[in-house]
C-alpha cells in the first residue's frame, strides 16, 4: 500500500498496488555503480550511463556544470548549503530564498 498527494484536495490518498510491475525501461551494459542514468533516445525506454556519478556520501562527481538557465520557480538554499553559479538570471516568476546559514556564490 502506498500514498499519493492529491493536488486538488491537499491530502494523501491511499493507493493500492498489485506490486507486479510492467515497466519496459532497459539499459545498455556495462553500467557504472553510482552513475546517473540518462535517456539514450526519445522513446523513453532506454537508459545509458552518464559521466556524472553520485558517491555513497551524496557528493556529485562531474566534469563540469553548465548553468545558463534562468531561475523560473522558487529555489531554496537550505541552512548549511551553498549554491554556486557562474552567473544568474531570475525571471519574474522566479525567486531565490536563502535560509539562515545558507549561501549563494556567483562567480
Amino acid at each position: 500500500m502506498g500514498y499519493r498527494l492529491n493536488i486538488f484536495t491537499g491530502t494523501l490518498d491511499i493507493v493500492e498496488g498489485s506490486g507486479s510491475g510492467s515497466g519496459n525501461v532497459t539499459g545498455i551494459p556495462p553500467t557504472t555503480i553510482g552513475a546517473i542514468a540518462v535517456w539514450d533516445d526519445t522513446t523513453a525506454t532506454t537508459l545509458i550511463n552518464s559521466l556524472t556519478n553520485v558517491q555513497p556520501s551524496g557528493a556529485i562527481e562531474a566534469q563540469g556544470f553548465i548553468t545558463v538557465r534562468s531561475v523560473t520557480n522558487l529555489v531554496i538554499v537550505n541552512p548549511g548549503e551553498s549554491w554556486i553559479a557562474p552567473e544568474m538570471e531570475i525571471e519574474l516568476s522566479g525567486a531565490i530564498e536563502i535560509e539562515p546559514d545558507g549561501e549563494m556564490i556567483i562567480l
